[in-house]
């Protein structure tokens, strides 16, 4: 399954580079032996014990793919967290996945071992150093042990814990089977890689979206380039510099990329050596692929999946015209039907709006819960209800117009309201508050917040927003707040979100 299948793939021991991060290139047989050490770190040599679990908390570099490499090794189920959560988002994620064992960075180390002894959770934390090449310190002597990771592996064993926000802001780990994850990245490597390609992945491997464009690529034998810098002008450098045939990256950043110096100022198309541009995370607009079209001579292919998908379920594609203003039809193996929000027995017909179910093989095997059981993330049909709005026409394409529930997309990262509010209302002054999404031309939305105050001192929206920065990632953040007297609530006393929208859009709007 996935996880013999891409360690199979570094096994060759060749001298082309695997990954070229921002200290350099490291070869497919540099990674192999590095990943190998690490796993002869982590492997428990007592294999009676239960499922054992790896957390990896690094930026984006070959530190990151050694570590990972080496937990699969070690017969973990590994769980990614993203670098850029603050310490109560990664204290969450840690509790709920109990790992054995945390990968991060030397800086990061001391944090993370004091947070793990105030947790209370058994974690042995290791300083992965990505200057180092090497990764961490020798193995006790004797034998070593058998890596579990030979074994044969079940279809529905977990793989991977992606965590994503579920739709009351609470944290959820997405347990990703070694059958989806086989599934999904091998229709990827497919449709999308040559052996000889330079794929660029400005995205955090942490995310789903990142890990499908990663792993895609080392099951090639391609080069993949990565940085901890998410900056446009750096990356159309990078792009230019490595000579990228192949870029994965979220609508907001290629729409940055086309303000640089590089893809502003050429008459010709820029970077010739492109020849697959794909996006995700969110819509991409008719206009930013036009004119990324136009720039570089390339189309930009825009594609949709889930998390519990553990990657894309719609993609478009070239040979498919009709089709490239859309996020395509299903990817081999998926089925999706669009059903009426309101009445889930009845299909909606081609062409109009309904919320898009999907159903397959690459559905996760569910939500591991606080109590780290599992919850199904399809119904008793397998059908996963994705909550997007979507339509479909004759030919099998698919256009997402909207979602039924209240994510935020911004910049291809998915923020839960609930979870911004929850921060909001640990300020001593905030009494109730609302958060949706403001259209953003950059980022597609950004946060926006209706605060009820509950105090005789009134916090500034400075005051609340730097509140905000302690407890949630930077993309989290809301970027502006109005103060309100009241906020519509249902006639059960809950917070009536469509009212809301409908009442609010317009001070949202404008105060942007």
């Amino acid at each position: 399954m996935f996880r013999q299948k891409l360690l199979t793939s570094l096994t060759g021991g060749t001298d082309r580079p695997a990954v070229v991060d921002d200290l350099g290139p490291v070869s497919y047989n540099s990674l192999d032996l590095w990943s190998d050490r690490i796993a002869t770190v982590l492997s428990d040599r007592d294999e009676a014990l239960e499922e054992v679990r790896t957390a990896l908390l690094l930026p984006n570099s070959a530190a990151w793919l050694a570590g990972y490499l080496g937990a699969l090794k070690s017969g973990a189920v590994v769980a990614p967290l993203n670098a850029a959560l603050t310490r109560a988002e990664i204290a969450k994620v840690l509790t709920g996945a109990g790992p054995r064992h945390l990968l991060t960075a030397p800086e990061r180390a001391d944090e993370m071992t004091a947070l793990c002894q105030e947790l209370r959770l058994r974690t042995r934390v290791h300083a992965l150093d990505p200057a180092a090449r090497s990764g961490l310190p020798p193995a006790p002597a004797g034998p070593g042990p058998r890596l579990p990771a030979a074994r044969n592996r079940a279809p529905q064993d977990p793989c991977l814990i992606m965590h994503t926000s579920g739709s009351t802001g609470a944290c959820k780990g997405v347990v990703q089977s070694e059958q989806s994850l086989h599934l999904a990245t091998g229709i990827w490597h497919r449709r999308h890689r040559l052996p000889e390609d330079v794929v660029a992945v400005p995205l955090p491997m942490a995310h789903t979206y990142g890990h499908l464009a990663a792993v895609s690529t080392l099951l090639a034998g391609a080069t993949l380039v990565v940085s901890a810098s998410c900056g446009p002008e750096q990356w159309a450098r990078l792009l230019q510099s490595h000579g990228a045939t192949v870029v994965e990256a979220v609508p907001t950043l290629y729409a940055r990329m086309l303000r640089t110096p590089l893809l502003r100022q050429h008459s010709t198309p820029a970077l010739p050596q492109l020849r697959r541009c794909i996006s995700g995370g969110q819509a991409a607009p008719q206009a930013l692929r036009t004119q990324w079209q136009q720039r570089t001579g390339v189309a930009l292919l825009q594609s949709w999946g889930m998390t519990e998908l553990s990657g894309a379920g719609l993609c478009a594609a070239e040979d498919l015209p009709r089709c490239l203003d859309s996020v395509g039809p299903p990817v081999p193996g998926l089925e999706v039907k669009v059903m009426d929000p309101t009445d889930q027995e009845r299909e909606i017909p081609r062409g109009q709006e309904g919320e898009l179910w999907v159903r397959g093989p690459q559905v996760a095997i569910g939500y591991r819960n606080s109590s780290r059981r599992l919850q199904p993330t399809a119904d008793r049909e397998g059908w996963l209800h994705t909550g997007d709005l979507a339509t479909r026409d004759a030919h099998g394409c698919v256009r997402i117009v909207g979602r039924s529930k209240d994510a935020i997309m911004t910049g291809g990262y998915t923020i839960q309201p609930g979870e911004v509010e929850e921060a909001l209302r640990s300020h001593s002054a905030v009494r109730d508050v609302a958060v949706l999404g403001r259209p953003d031309p950059d980022r597609g939305e950004v946060p926006h917040a209706l605060v009820v105050l509950d105090s005789p001192r009134a916090p500034s929206s400075e005051e609340l927003i730097e509140h905000c920065r302690t407890l949630l990632a930077r993309y989290k953040v809301p970027r502006t707040i109005d103060f309100v007297d009241h906020l519509p609530l249902s006639p059960v006393g809950k917070l009536d979100r469509p009212a809301l929208r409908r009442t609010f859009a317009d001070s949202a709007e404008q105060t942007g």
